[in-house]
C-alpha cells in the first residue's frame, strides 16, 4: 500500500518537473532573445525565489493543519493558470517586464505553499527506514531531468519556439494534479474557522520557527544552505548569458553542458542512499559542501563547454549528496506533527539568499565585471560555508 502511494507521488513530481525544466530553460532564452539584458534575466530568476521568503511559513502551517493531498492538487491547478499568465506576458514582440515579473512571482508562489506538504506527506506514506531511499529517488528524478531537460528543452525551443514550449508546462501541472488524486485522504486535518485562520497561522509559524531556531543542528544546516545558495546562484542565474553571450557558444552547446552537469547529480541520487545511512550526516554535509566549493574553482581554467559540463557535474554530485542527507536528517529528527512548519522555516532561511545571489551576479556582469570574479566568489563562499559547518553543531551530527 505504501509503495503504490509513493509511486503516484513520485510520478506527479516527475510530470510537473518536466514542465518546470522547460520553463526554467525557456524564460532566460526569451528574455535574452528579446532584450539581450543579463540583469533582466537574472532579475527574473531572482524574483522566482522571493516567494520562498514570503510564503514558506504559511505553507508550513497549511501542511500541518490541512489535507496535504488537497494542497498539492490545488497548488498544481493554480500553477497551470499562472503559467498562462507568463505566456501572455512574453507573447508580444516586446516583453512587458512589469507584467512578466508579477506572473513569475505568482507562479513561483505555488512551490513554497505546497513544498512543506510534499515533504511532510512522505512520512505518512512510507516507513522511516525508507526515507533516504525515497528522497534519493526524488532527487534522481530531478537529476535525470537535469540531463535530459536541457537537451530536450533546447531541441523543443529550436523546433517550437521558446514561447510555445511554455504550453507544455501548463499541461504538466494539470496532469500532475490528476495523478495526485490517486492518493488517499489519509492525513489528519483540523477544522479551522475562517476568522481564526490568521491567528492559527501566526501561532503555527511561531511554533515552527521556535523549534527550527532551538534545534542547533537544524538551524546550522539552514545557515549553511543560506550561504551555499547565495554562492550557487551567483553563477547559475547567469549561466545561459555566460555561455551564449560572453563566450559566444551556440545554445545547443550550452544545453549539452547543462546536461553533462546533470549526470553528476543523477549518479549521486542513484548511489547516495547506499552509503548515506552508514556515515555520519554531519561528516557528509561538511565534506560535500567543501568539495563542491573547491570544484567550482576549476571553472576558472576552461571555456570548453564539455569541460564546463564535467566540472558542473562534480559540483552537482556533491550538492545532491548534500540535499539528500539534510532532508533525511530533518525527516528523521523532527516530530511529524511539526515537520511541515520546520520544513517551511528552514527552506525560507536557506532560500533567502538566492535572489541576492542572482541579482549580485547579474549586476556584476552588467557593470563590466568578469565571470572570473563571479566564479571565484561562488567557489570561495561555498568552501567557507562548509568549513563553518564543520565547527557548528551540524558538523557533529551523527
Amino acid at each position: 500500500m505504501f509503495d503504490s502511494k509513493i509511486k503516484y507521488l513520485e510520478t506527479s513530481f516527475l510530470v510537473s518537473s518536466i514542465g518546470n525544466w522547460l520553463y526554467r530553460l525557456a524564460i532566460p532564452i526569451i528574455i535574452l532573445e528579446k532584450s539581450g539584458s543579463a540583469s533582466q534575466a537574472a532579475t527574473a530568476f531572482g524574483i522566482s525565489f522571493i516567494p520562498w521568503i514570503v510564503f514558506s511559513l504559511i505553507g508550513g502551517s497549511l501542511a500541518d493543519n490541512f489535507n496535504k493531498r488537497s494542497i498539492l492538487i490545488l497548488g498544481n491547478i493554480f500553477a497551470s493558470f499562472f503559467t498562462l499568465f507568463v505566456i501572455i506576458s512574453v507573447i508580444l514582440p516586446e516583453i512587458n517586464f512589469k507584467m512578466l515579473y508579477i506572473a513569475i512571482f505568482l507562479l513561483a508562489s505555488i512551490d513554497p505553499l505546497i513544498h512543506p506538504s510534499f515533504q511532510s506527506i512522505i512520512p505518512e506514506l512510507s516507513l522511516s527506514d525508507d526515507f533516504v531511499k525515497i528522497n534519493a529517488t526524488i532527487q534522481t528524478i530531478d537529476n535525470t531531468l537535469s540531463i535530459l531537460g536541457p537537451l530536450i528543452g533546447g531541441s523543443l525551443v529550436v523546433c517550437l519556439g521558446s514561447v510555445n514550449v511554455l504550453w507544455i508546462n501548463v499541461f504538466s501541472f494539470l496532469l500532475a494534479s490528476l495523478l495526485l488524486l490517486k492518493l488517499s485522504k489519509s492525513d489528519k486535518k483540523e477544522n479551522i474557522k475562517i476568522d481564526n485562520l490568521l491567528s492559527k497561522l501566526w501561532k503555527d509559524t511561531k511554533e515552527g520557527a521556535t523549534y527550527s531556531f532551538s534545534s542547533r543542528t537544524i538551524f546550522s544546516g539552514s545557515l549553511m544552505f543560506l550561504a551555499t545558495n547565495f554562492a550557487i546562484n551567483l553563477f547559475d542565474a547567469n549561466f545561459i548569458y555566460y555561455m551564449t553571450k560572453m563566450i559566444k557558444l551556440p545554445l545547443i552547446d550550452a544545453t549539452i553542458a547543462m546536461s553533462i552537469a546533470g549526470i553528476g547529480a543523477l549518479v549521486a541520487g542513484l548511489i547516495g542512499f547506499k552509503f548515506i545511512g552508514f556515515l555520519r550526516a554531519g561528516q557528509i554535509l561538511v565534506f560535500s559542501t567543501i568539495s563542491a566549493g573547491l570544484t567550482t574553482f576549476l571553472l576558472l581554467f576552461t571555456r570548453n563547454y564539455l569541460l564546463i559540463g564535467l566540472i558542473l557535474g562534480l559540483v552537482s554530485f556533491f550538492g545532491t549528496i548534500n540535499v539528500i542527507t539534510y532532508f533525511s536528517l530533518r525527516q528523521r529528527t523532527v516530530p511529524t506533527e511539526i515537520l511541515g512548519r520546520v520544513v517551511a522555516v528552514t527552506r525560507m532561511i536557506s532560500y533567502a539568499s538566492i535572489p541576492f545571489g542572482s541579482f549580485m551576479g547579474g549586476w556584476l556582469l552588467t557593470h563590466g565585471k568578469s565571470m572570473t570574479l563571479v566564479i571565484f566568489l561562488a567557489g570561495f563562499i561555498r568552501t567557507i560555508s562548509g568549513i563553518g559547518a564543520y565547527f557548528s553543531p551540524l558538523g557533529k551530527e551523527k
